[in-house]
């Protein structure tokens, strides 16, 4: 058989190259400067070697069974390094902890944590319709579990606005203790200030065993969240977090956000609202503020006024100069939250203008008590998109400080923390908690390098439930919904960010509007869930399309690119190369065919392609006599896609064409074989198949 030969040529000064011979043969070295970004001069390399089909390239070496040895690996190792794998504090506390160094810095993070915890904790568990203790409930308990169990580092985990107000949504849904009696335990409690009190939705209103108080159900909710998340560990589903693409985030965040402030209203205004549920909620509840704009408390709304005015002024004018000049930010919300318990601890205004305040709390940690589990089964649906939601905030805010500080992130072992953590909160009067995005900048821009800053904070909020919380009973309730409203301030003005994506990708676009939209208009979960099913629709849709061009080949080289885009390449005479990009399956067979036909057909709709080559500046126009498909970007056929080419290569035989395969993958490769496509030839790469062919021509001439 004679051996065929490639020679591949680029343009290089031999001035700046240098020859050695060493016992293995020719190796080269070169020299060469870069000016502006580009090299300058010219270089030349040449290279002689066989012209391969794949199939040359199998040596008969006996394949190893990489599956068998990886796992008798892994039982190998089943130790101590799979012990710190479950519990990865192991790592960090116990034997890379530098005290010295790590703790003084993880303590000033810590502290300004647990300080920012105590309005935002107070204020988002009013969101869940709960007892304001319970916010700084879910900074201790389950934030210990995952500072043991946790990969990040950096994260502050503890209540977060919009998942406090996904749960209080169930808590609104399943609360039914229809008397005040049953509102946290307080006879003068106001039914508007916890769980919406409808006896048309008791579950089993004849029944004492299904009567549930409003931290029942949301420790009920709690419990299931932990449970999905558990078993998506198990599943190993943590790639889950790819699914909420940052735009759907973005856009889903923005919309809740809404929500949030929307269920702030009547602590704003000093107004009772009836809580809507359902399509277009949030109108109603602005339809219904505007109906009773007579009703409003002229009081409260001047503390709300007050109240957000100064915080917007200090975030906005104040903070980044102030913070420059202190080694820790200053807790501007614990200081509206001091000074306004003060003043109405030592007036009588709010008996005066009836403002409505905080009222009894208990103090003390939390009792240990089991969620009612009677309850569970009810409440999965809305666990589910919790859970997905909570941990993909989690891990956006996660995966953004790993890369920033290099560092890895295990996201199924972030599943199993989060899990166990919730599980363990559950049964102490906790909400569903995840990473606040404000806390977590907080904590890594004060200085904190691990989880101990988490750990630091939760033992400061100990001193404060056990000591301190119950001094914040004066604080009027319309200051937390201040709070609240202008920590969300950021998240609110996403809603600029449609312009951004827009210019970048329409289909981002309208990943985002969709997502705001429907969230706003509808309900939270449905808008998530329209947000995803546009994701994947448009996944779907550029599945479904193919990419089809034609390639030429850049002279004197084996470069082979897009004819369209790139001008110097020219077609190699009597040889067709199409290029492919994508998957080949059921859903986009047909489109191949049609794009295939139209790149290898003539004008009259025959398959006999013409090449137009220029050669020392003559253009030669020859008929087609070959047509290489460069497969490098098809990653994947299934048998649909698989007889759809086989129907295409029998076409272009009986058309006269030679059908050669180049740089196809492995995978893509056994399956074509397995097919057993006949005439067809296997090159590694599109050169080795055109230099194939000319040395044919050759022979035949």
């Amino acid at each position: 058989m004679r051996k065929i030969t490639t020679e591949n040529q680029l343009n290089i000064d031999e001035r700046q190259s240098c020859m050695h011979r060493d016992q293995e043969g020719y190796r080269p070295e070169f020299r060469y400067s870069r000016v502006m970004g580009k090299m300058s001069g010219s270089v030349v390399i040449n290279v002689k070697r066989p012209v391969y089909q794949l199939d040359d390239l199998d040596d008969g070496s006996p394949i190893v069974d990489l599956e068998a040895t990886g796992k008798r690996k892994k039982v190998s190792k089943l130790k101590w390094s799979d012990a710190k794998t479950v519990m990865p504090a192991i790592d960090w506390l116990f034997t890379n902890y530098n005290w010295s160094e790590d703790f003084f810095k993880d303590f000033v993070a810590g502290f300004t944590v647990a300080v920012l915890n105590i309005p935002q904790g107070m204020a988002y568990a009013m969101l869940g319709n709960v007892d304001p203790t319970v916010g700084l409930y879910m900074a201790i308990m389950p934030v210990i579990v995952y500072s043991l169990l946790g990969t990040s580092r950096h994260v502050s985990m503890g209540s977060f606005s919009v998942v406090c107000l996904m749960t209080g949504k169930v808590v609104n849904t399943y609360a039914n203790a229809n008397n005040a009696n049953y509102i946290n335990g307080n006879p003068d409690a106001d039914p508007t200030a916890g769980a919406m009190i409808d006896p048309a939705v008791s579950l089993q209103p004849h029944d004492a065993a299904g009567v549930y108080t409003a931290i029942e159900v949301a420790t009920a909710v709690t419990l299931m969240v932990g449970l999905i998340q558990i078993l998506m560990y198990v599943f190993r589903l943590g790639v889950v977090c790819t699914i909420l693409s940052e735009t759907l985030v973005s856009g889903f965040t923005a919309g809740a956000a809404v929500h949030v402030v929307t269920s702030q209203m009547k602590e704003l205004l000093g107004v009772k609202i009836e809580n809507h549920n359902g399509l277009f909620q949030i109108v109603l509840t602005y339809y219904d503020i505007v109906n009773r704009i007579r009703d409003v408390n002229f009081a409260t709304i001047t503390v709300s006024v007050v109240t957000t005015v100064l915080l917007l002024s200090y975030n906005l004018h104040l903070k980044a100069y102030i913070n420059k000049k202190l080694f820790m930010p200053v807790p501007i919300e614990l200081i509206t939250i001091v000074i306004g318990t003060a003043l109405f601890q030592f007036t009588t205004i709010s008996e005066d203008y009836q403002i409505k305040l905080i009222g009894e709390i208990e103090s003390g940690l939390p009792d240990f008590k089991p969620p009612p589990v009677n309850l569970l089964m009810s409440v999965i649906t809305e666990s589910v998109i919790i859970a997905i939601v909570a941990y993909s905030i989690t891990m956006s805010m996660a995966l953004l400080f790993s890369e920033k500080l290099k560092y890895s992130i295990d996201t199924n072992q972030e599943l199993l923390a989060q899990g166990v953590g919730n599980v363990f909160g559950s049964f102490f009067s906790c909400l569903p908690f995840a990473a606040s995005l404000s806390r977590s900048a907080t904590q890594q821009t004060v200085g904190g390098r691990t989880q101990m800053a988490s750990i630091v904070s939760a033992g400061l909020l100990v001193a404060v439930v056990l000591w301190i919380g119950h001094l914040f009973q004066p604080l009027p309730r319309c200051v937390l919904a201040s709070i609240t409203i202008v920590a969300l301030k950021d998240i609110l003005l996403q809603v600029t960010d449609v312009v951004r994506v827009w210019r970048t990708s329409k289909a981002d676009a309208a990943i985002w509007i969709a997502t705001y939209c429907t969230v706003v208009l509808v309900e939270i979960d449905v808008g998530l869930l329209a947000g995803v099913l546009v994701s994947l629709f448009f996944v779907f849709s550029r599945g479904i399309g193919t990419g089809v061009v034609v390639l030429g080949r850049v002279p004197d080289t084996d470069l082979y690119v897009d004819m369209d885009r790139y001008r110097r390449a020219v077609e190699v005479p009597r040889v067709r190369i199409v290029h492919y990009s994508g998957s080949l399956n059921v859903t986009n067979r047909n489109s191949f065919r049609d794009k295939v036909h139209a790149a290898v057909s003539r004008y009259d709709g025959q398959l006999a392609p013409i090449t137009i080559s220029i050669n020392s500046g003559k253009e030669t126009v020859v008929r087609a006599q070959c047509v290489v498909f460069d497969l490098s970007g098809m990653h994947y056929v299934d048998s649909s896609g698989l007889t759809m080419f086989a129907r295409l290569v029998d076409q272009l035989n009986e058309a006269g064409l030679l059908v050669y395969v180049a740089a196809v993958s492995g995978n893509v490769y056994d399956c074509m074989r397995a097919r057993q496509l006949g005439t067809v030839l296997f090159f590694p790469t599109v050169h080795d198949a055109v230099e194939f062919y000319n040395n044919l021509e050759e022979l035949r001439a």
